[in-house]
């Protein structure tokens, strides 16, 4: 089992699953490394959490996917939540909330678990979205690929807070300024004719329907 206590700062590191959880649910891509051949490679992908777990898809003709599974992966979510503004550039920070982890890769093979996790994805990114499109066919299942990864080893790390080092009177402006991530406006494809704007998509971009 390999080490997920951070070496630099350990008391910003936490193993508490609520925290874990939290972080992850709010993240929207992971980045999954692996050894392949002897050559290290690393994939960003979007990801759903089921319980102590995250699942991954891919189409079945994905060399990415298919080489992973039964394998020892490691896999990262990050927020950068600010940017922390220090009097000296060497104590320039950020806010960050972060999760790593390692876990074997398990390929889930029943098609009714596939489909669950097809919904559940779907519906992660876009609530509301199932209903209005359906779910997947059983072929669009059988050719996809459905990977899970345990949680149970796997930390947080987060720092928070103010600039945090003694500033002389004649310091320049330090602080904080805030990152944050949100919806534009929805732009229909060219190849629609006029349609109205889906109500589940107008809670999506004003945030009341954010996942």
């Amino acid at each position: 089992m390999s080490n997920t206590k951070p070496s630099r700062y350990p008391s910003r590191g936490t193993e508490d699953k609520k925290t874990l959880h939290q972080i992850i649910d709010e993240g929207l891509f992971c980045t999954v490394a692996f050894m392949r051949e002897g050559i290290p490679h690393q994939i960003p992908t979007g990801f759903a959490r089921i319980e102590n777990d995250i699942y991954i898809h891919a189409s079945s003709k994905s060399r990415f996917i298919e080489g992973i599974i039964g394998q020892q992966v490691s896999f990262s979510i990050t927020h950068l939540d600010a940017l922390v503004l220090s009097p000296t550039a060497f104590d320039h920070s950020f806010n960050y909330r972060s999760v790593i982890g390692f876990s074997e890769v398990e390929e889930i093979t029943d098609p009714k678990e596939k489909l669950k996790f097809f919904n559940l994805f779907t519906d992660r990114y876009i609530p509301g979205r199932i209903d209005d499109i359906g779910e997947p066919t059983e072929e669009q299942v059988n050719i996809t690929k459905i990977a899970r990864l345990s949680l149970d080893n796997a930390a947080a790390k987060i720092r928070v807070g103010d600039v945090n080092v003694k500033m002389e009177s004649g310091a320049p402006w330090c602080g904080i300024i805030p990152l944050e991530q949100k919806y534009g406006s929805p732009q229909m494809d060219e190849q629609l004719s006029e349609r109205k704007l889906p109500d589940y998509l107008k809670d999506l971009v004003d945030g009341s329907g954010k996942p």
